[in-house]
């Protein structure tokens, strides 16, 4: 749900607890200013009326005492009933058209009080007693029973128009409340959509928001952040270009003994043909095939170390991950023979092309191959292979090492960690920004006489 909904959902649930508490106030009040005017109506017409009927009573004249009750019954609308005993208690006059009911004496009794007023609930609906003696200290009682339909059909009609008011505020205030929270939520909006834009690395941009309270100093805030993460970002791009291009150094350096010995067979019998030639007329054309063949294995040789030597930024290019790992090999072919190392190439046909940086694979390639011939200086074997799995190309080089000690394990590829007197400590660093960079994973088990790196690019189907 969103901001907004929840600030609209809770003015107008305030609005209707509001709506209710004033209506039950305002019902309650009216409930109690009406019966008090009711009651105090009521105490003023008995008062009057047996200060009228006192001299009939003391002269037992019935006639005159029923003319008067009769009389106020018939002025007053909201009188129910009026009735009167005599001083034995008996009922001796009243105005009910069919006779008073037998149990009328046990609705309010006085007893030993001179005013006693009782809400009762009838069949007809409440009807409020006001019983006072006509005489203090004698038994002649004066009942005046007063309707409050009145007083009800008022507060239904209150009630009607609290409903009708109620909704109307109900309807005004949910749309200013929508309104209200729309502005309010707006510049909220724009934060979280800018807190998303940064989470994506979208560093250096600005958020504009007119309001100069919290949430404008929260936008300040969120500027400067931006701008400080885009230097930091920068900073950092830098610092891992100038690793990439180091370790890219030491692994140029460890490649140039090769590289001169591979270049220094086909430069001597090339040599041992021109020596040959000084004392006769011409090259044969087998002398010159021979030539020819020794000059294009230099020029593959250069070009296959000069293809590692380009670029340090991503440039992603579809590639064969089984040539490229072919092509690193090659190029690692005079260490493998030099350490006596065998190699065991399982190269699965399945593997499909990939999108990615093929000078950076090939660097994280070579580092991971030159880490495992380090792992074995007499000898061993290198197992390099390649498989689909699960979306994702899985490339383990597998050597039989000494192994990684477990106490070293958790740090192989922090930056600047290595165990070896020579080592930059960059080299499985770099392996793991690539492939990280390329979306992928990299992860390696190690026991004594066995490590395996398993590296997992993922494929875009």
């Amino acid at each position: 749900m969103k901001l907004w909904q929840k600030i609209t959902i809770l003015n107008v649930g305030i609005i209707i607890l509001l709506g209710i508490l004033i209506g039950l106030f305002l019902m309650d009040l009216v409930t109690k200013s009406m019966r008090a005017e009711l009651t105090n109506k009521g105490l003023s017409i008995g008062r009057n009326l047996s200060d009228r009927i006192a001299d009939s009573i003391l002269l037992d004249d019935l006639y005159k005492i029923q003319e008067a009750l009769n009389e106020v019954r018939e002025k007053e609308l909201d009188i129910e009933y009026i009735f009167l005993t005599d001083k034995t208690g008996r009922v001796s006059a009243h105005t009910f058209k069919n006779g008073y009911p037998p149990d009328l004496l046990s609705w309010n009794p006085l007893t030993n009080l001179t005013l006693s007023i009782q809400l009762l609930q009838t069949e007809r609906g409440f009807i409020r007693d006001i019983g006072l003696k006509v005489f203090e200290g004698l038994e002649p009682e004066l009942h005046i029973g007063f309707k409050e339909e009145r007083i009800s059909y008022f507060l239904k009609w209150i009630r009607n128009l609290l409903v009708i008011l109620t909704l109307v505020i109900i309807g005004i205030g949910a749309t200013l409340s929508f309104s209200l929270s729309k502005f309010i939520t707006k510049p909220l909006y724009a934060l979280a959509e800018f807190a998303k834009k940064l989470s994506a690395k979208e560093f250096g941009k600005k958020i504009t928001v007119a309001s100069k309270d919290e949430v404008g100093d929260l936008a300040e805030t969120f500027n400067k952040l931006s701008w400080e993460l885009k230097i930091y970002k920068e900073k950092m791009e830098e610092s891992y270009q100038q690793m990439l291009r180091t370790e890219k150094l030491t692994a140029l350096g460890r490649l140039s003994a090769g590289l001169a010995h591979e270049i220094k067979n086909p430069l001597t019998c090339i040599k041992m043909l021109f020596q040959a030639f000084k004392g006769s007329a011409k090259p044969t054309p087998e002398d010159i095939e021979v030539i020819l063949m020794e000059v294009k294995r230099m020029d593959d040789l250069l070009t296959k170390f000069l293809s590692f030597t380009r670029g340090d930024y991503y440039n992603p290019t579809e590639i064969d991950v089984n040539e490229m790992i072919k092509q690193t090999l090659n190029l690692t072919a005079f260490k493998l023979r030099e350490q006596d190392i065998a190699l065991e190439l399982n190269l699965s046909p399945r593997v499909p092309l990939i999108k990615a940086d093929k000078s950076l694979l090939e660097q994280a390639m070579l580092n991971l191959v030159f880490n495992a011939l380090e792992a074995m200086p007499t000898g061993g074997m290198l197992h390099l292979s390649t498989n689909l799995e699960d979306h994702s190309i899985a490339i383990r080089v597998k050597d039989t090492g000494e192994g990684i000690p477990v106490e070293i394990q958790s740090k192989v590829f922090d930056p600047f960690f290595t165990t070896k007197s020579r080592g930059t400590g960059l080299g499985l660093y770099i392996v793991h920004n690539i492939i990280t960079a390329h979306e992928g994973m990299v992860t390696f088990k190690s026991k004594r006489g066995e490590t395996i790196f398993t590296v997992n690019l993922p494929v875009r189907l």
